[in-house]
């Protein structure tokens, strides 16, 4: 480890810019900080300060070296975090905030086998229809459909998931000649409400090409739960996640209607997404949660 020592105090002597300055830092002597470098250089067959100059001055050579040697240091770094984690159980106070209708329906089922796998994390779970600040509001990870293009945060797919459309079993006996997406504008269907937008459903036709239809439905919510429900109670057609809706599917409960057709409200690439901070070293509680979600999720029941 006298090497990586080595390079610790070369990298922050260039950062602090004078060797008592970085002397005070380490508290060492700036004797000791000198013979340090000069050590390093004598190994590396080169010269990484000019010594002629009053004030610590890194030479051509020190300025190539300086990025590699700050690599060194944060790998070595995540290193040992890893290693102190492999000693150390994930712990402490996980916030999270996701839709409501995939908390119920997708999440939350799960949150029991994590809590047996992982007792020493203490879960508060805060489902809304509005968008978080994760930051603001101190959250440690929220759970989105749909994809997100803040670059500021780590973002991972936990599930690939498009939305559907579903009625009841009666509902779609009922319509049975619904052929295609036109005749959804003579059908009652279920839309989910945002603000005062006009609401539109997406689809692709048989050419590729992106169309969209203009939805007036017969009851509108900004809950997706309520819209399932709805469904389920033969009310109308609902264009809904597929993972919220798999296991009443399967059941029978609903019924997907018009499957040759991808469709959309926003966007066609569509899933369940863990988003959480960037972090030097990932908080291990958080590590866990994700890493935990993301492998139960591709399991064959999951989510039903």
């Amino acid at each position: 480890m006298k090497a990586l020592d080595s390079l610790r105090i070369f990298v922050i002597t260039q950062r602090k810019g004078s060797l008592s300055a970085a002397a005070r830092s380490l508290s060492l002597s700036p004797a000791t900080i000198s013979r340090r470098i000069s050590a390093l250089e004598e190994e590396l067959g080169v010269q990484l300060v000019d010594r002629t100059s009053r004030n610590l001055k890194v030479t051509e050579a020190g300025q190539a070296f300086i990025g590699h040697a700050e690599r060194v240091l944060e790998t070595m770094a995540e290193a040992e975090q890893a290693a102190r984690d492999a000693r150390q159980r994930p712990e402490g106070r996980l916030r999270i905030h996701s839709r409501t209708q995939i908390g119920i329906r997708v999440i939350a089922p799960l949150l029991p086998r994590f809590a047996q796998q992982y007792p020493d994390i203490q879960v508060e779970y805060e489902l809304s229809e509005h968008p978080v600040n994760i930051v603001e509001q101190d959250f440690d990870i929220d759970i989105r459909t749909g994809e997100s293009n803040d670059s500021g945060f780590v973002i991972k797919r936990l599930l690939s998931s498009d939305e559907v459309l579903v009625a009841s079993a009666a509902f779609a006996q009922r319509h049975a000649r619904i052929q295609h997406p036109n005749d959804l504008a003579r059908l009652p269907c279920l839309t989910y409400r945002r603000e005062h937008e006009a609401t539109t459903w997406k689809y692709i036709d048989a050419e590729g090409a992106q169309q969209e239809l203009a939805i007036k439905g017969v009851l509108s919510s900004n809950n997706g739960e309520v819209l399932r429900l709805a469904a389920m109670g033969g009310m109308g057609i609902a264009l809904l996640s597929e993972s919220a809706v798999r296991a009443d599917i399967r059941a029978g409960t609903l019924v997907r209607l018009l499957a040759d057709y991808r469709f959309a409200v926003r966007q066609f690439s569509n899933g369940v997404f863990a988003v959480f901070r960037q972090h030097r070293t990932l908080p291990l509680k958080v590590r866990a949660f994700v890493d935990f979600m993301a492998e139960a999720l591709r399991e064959p029941a999951a989510g039903g």
